[in-house]
């Protein structure tokens, strides 16, 4: 089996060390292994834990929900691209759903910020959930039409929260002078969230989006990929979306949640624990097991 060419113990700190941020060649010289080991690995792993949570992340009773899309590219920025480029390269955007009690990102897609991937994306969120249930979205144009196609006109409430930022002030009122460090870095304060209620009646001092909004935070922090100004930004698509499908994996099934004092998945009512790493290894492992089983069965079957 291909992912038996290291051993368990290895696996499992490989897969510690990107979940905190480390790039693909400084693991592969940490673990004195082979870049494509470790490629090898964040495919493997990814593609189990992806198939994983779309089994069983599904019938969530969730009182309130929020959706949310993060920017990012593969390969390079689509301005650098050539308008005729028929690759896989460019902006990409990954949409994705929490549950605002339980923290677990149930549902997440890869693809652009158009119309047809929020379709599809906001299809999946309302086949994992059940209804009633409170929605949070930015004021995306394409949120509410996608939801009332795929939510209907009942059993759920939706508003949207706009979050409003200005220029840094000192502690008189006044701006920050334009020669500073922080006004140059371009950092801006919030300064007021509106919220507005689009369907039914959702409770407006609940209604947020601040909590995926921290989760896309600690994305961009701890996977190297979404790291700006850096070298670590995916070059090819398919690894990309398992490197994502990996980190969801472990923050929902392993990472103990700082407020929750457990993991999402646990906190959801998904596991009664929460997983170490070592189980992540062996989840890959029966997958791909099922997989080559999938295989020979469909060989003998031709023949």
């Amino acid at each position: 089996m291909p992912n038996k060419r290291i051993s368990t113990e290895k696996r499992s700190l490989v897969l510690m060390a990107l979940c905190e941020g480390m790039p693909v060649r400084a693991c592969a010289r940490m673990f004195k292994t082979g870049k494509g080991t470790i490629t090898r690995v964040i495919r493997e792993t990814g593609e189990a834990l992806a198939d994983y949570m779309d089994k069983n992340f599904r019938e969530l009773s969730c009182a309130r929900i929020e959706l949310d899309e993060q920017w990012q590219y593969v390969g390079a920025h689509a301005g650098r691209l050539p308008k005729d480029d028929k690759t896989e390269r460019g902006d990409y955007w990954l949409w994705a759903a929490c549950d605002s009690d339980s923290k677990l990102v149930f549902s997440h897609k890869i693809g652009k910020r158009d119309w047809i991937t929020g379709y599809t994306f906001v299809e999946d969120v309302s086949k994992r959930v059940r209804k009633p249930v409170q929605i949070a979205t930015d004021s995306l144009p394409a949120y509410p039409s996608h939801i009332r196609t795929h939510f209907g006109y009942d059993a759920y409430t939706y508003g949207t929260e706009t979050k409003i930022f200005g220029e840094p002030k000192l502690l008189d009122g006044s701006l920050v002078p334009m020669g500073t460090i922080a006004r140059n870095a371009g950092i801006r304060k919030m300064i007021a969230a509106q919220r507005r209620a689009v369907v039914g009646s959702p409770d407006l001092d609940m209604l947020t989006t601040s909590h995926i909004e921290r989760f896309f935070l600690t994305v961009r922090q701890e996977l190297k990929r979404f790291q700006r100004r850096g070298l670590g930004y995916s070059k090819d698509l398919a690894t990309h979306k398992a490197a994502i499908a990996l980190q969801f994996g472990v923050y929902n099934l392993v990472r103990v949640h700082k407020s929750l004092g457990t993991t999402p998945a646990v906190a959801a009512g998904i596991e009664e624990k929460p997983w170490g790493l070592e189980r992540v290894v062996q989840i890959t492992e029966e997958h791909l097991r099922a997989k080559e089983d999938a295989v020979f069965a469909a060989a003998f079957s031709k023949a």
